[in-house]
């Protein structure tokens, strides 16, 4: 972990680097992770790791540099060693099409407002008694999975331009639970998130569970043919089709390549429904902050959808010079705006005939970025309502459709808000979140095909 001696070895080679001429930018990463796995009713995964990175980058020209070492360093001489191997490696590399650009931290700034040490010790017995609380109460007739990983991130960036530095340290965790019927193999599934050790309790859980299992138990599943639908997105679903649509057409260097789906329009356009609106907003509780950009530049809220108008491309600062451009100071804090609906998207729906319910889409992929075609399927917990009620299930069901029609056909959106962890658990601890609307209704979302059972 970072402490005084650490801080001072890397800003001392910092400046050792500086004196010899050497552009280079170090990276400190430490992370405590801990994971927790469900399988067959009982714990099958419990472990923790506790890693440090230093990750080192030269610019020589138009040549580039990277190294990450794994582990902890012991002395400045061993740190400056490292920038001049990379330095060495720069120079045999070849020659980039445009000048990269060295970070320039624009202020020194320590946070740590988003660290919970609870949740970072959070003793793994704590997990298991929240799982077990979840199953005692739904019943041991089902057969239970799911994950839950927690801990901590602590940063500390310098870089030869100028003796500023970012420090920061926060926690976060990831729950998931799936109850799956053993022989008639249906699925619901519960997630939560959060920064401190209470954020996450089996009662959220146990409620979302009891109040869609007597349609489950007690309805055949209704099998959806081909056709457009008027459908309800959860949270889950949301989250991902809103940051897909938005990195892939809000994004200066997917722009600058005509590679996405905003690529023939311009800043101004009406390119979706006027009730949707999202900020980049590094401010946003609900999202994991990001206090500098890539480029250095203190983090401010900006405004990609403005009421259904293109509003804004995001640049690091490498496509900044590549094409000619100012890098902005975006955090990759995704926040969709909420709309005036009910909390309750039953309340909301109880004039419509008929409703899909997908609280999310499993394995959600773009076949066709440049036309923003993705494709997913409902697998947890979807439902059909008809009138505001839950009349049954539905088998698994396939949407193939273009954010342009999703975000283009919105009917209403929730005036709630809520936070959905996008996290990857697979590689190094990079805690990263999106608020949005807990649920949003979208007119004609192409159904393409549907299984014959869960």
């Amino acid at each position: 972990m970072m402490n005084n001696e650490l801080r001072n070895m890397i800003t001392r080679a910092r400046d050792i680097a500086r004196d010899q001429g050497v552009k280079a930018s170090i990276h400190y990463h430490h992370e405590n992770s801990h994971l927790m796995r469900i399988g067959n009713n009982s714990v099958s995964l419990n472990t923790s790791e506790e890693l440090t990175r230093i990750d080192i980058e030269v610019i020589q020209g138009r040549k580039k540099g990277t190294h990450t070492h794994l582990g902890e360093i012991n002395s400045t001489d061993e740190l400056v060693n490292m920038i001049l191997m990379v330095f060495e490696k720069a120079g045999k590399s070849a020659e980039m099409d445009f000048d990269p650009v060295l970070t320039v931290i624009e202020a020194n700034v320590e946070t740590e407002t988003q660290y919970d040490q609870a949740l970072d010790n959070l003793d793994p017995s704590v997990k298991e008694q929240v799982y077990s609380a979840i199953f005692k109460n739904i019943g041991d007739d089902y057969n239970y999975s799911g994950s839950w990983s927690s801990g901590s991130t602590e940063t500390f960036s310098v870089t030869t331009a100028n003796d500023n530095s970012v420090w920061q340290k926060l926690t976060d965790q990831q729950f998931m639970c799936v109850l799956k019927h053993p022989e008639k193999m249906w699925e619901l599934a519960s997630w939560q998130t959060g920064t401190n050790a209470g954020d996450v309790t089996a009662e959220v859980t146990i409620n979302e569970f009891s109040s869609i299992l007597p349609i489950y138990e007690n309805q055949e599943g209704f099998k959806v043919e081909p056709g457009n639908f008027k459908v309800v997105f959860g949270s889950q679903a949301l989250a991902e089709l809103a940051s897909m649509t938005v990195w892939t057409g809000c994004a200066g260097r997917t722009w600058e390549m005509k590679m996405g789906w905003t690529a023939d329009r311009n800043i101004g356009d009406l390119v979706l429904h006027p009730s949707v609106t999202v900020l980049d907003d590094p401010t946003n509780s609900q999202i994991f902050s990001e206090p500098i950009s890539d480029s250095g530049l203190l983090t401010k809220t900006q405004t990609m959808i403005d009421k259904g108008k293109f509003a804004g491309l995001l640049y690091d600062r490498n496509t900044a010079s590549k094409y000619g451009k100012k890098a902005t100071p975006n955090s990759g804090c995704l926040a969709m705006q909420p709309g005036e609906g009910s909390a309750d998207f039953l309340e909301a729906v109880k004039d419509v005939d008929r409703v899909l319910y997908i609280p999310a889409i499993h394995y959600m992929n773009m076949p066709n970025m440049s036309k923003g075609i993705f494709t997913g399927s409902s697998r947890f917990s979807a439902v059909l309502v008809e009138k505001g009620k839950i009349v049954s299930p539905i088998f698994s069901s396939r949407i193939t459709d273009q954010f342009e029609n999703i975000f283009g056909n919105v009917l209403a959106i929730s005036s709630e808000t809520t936070s959905v962890n996008t996290s990857n658990t697979y590689g190094r601890r990079a805690p990263s979140a999106v608020s949005v609307p807990t649920w949003m209704l979208v007119d004609d979302v192409k159904i393409t095909d549907c299984a014959e059972s869960f």
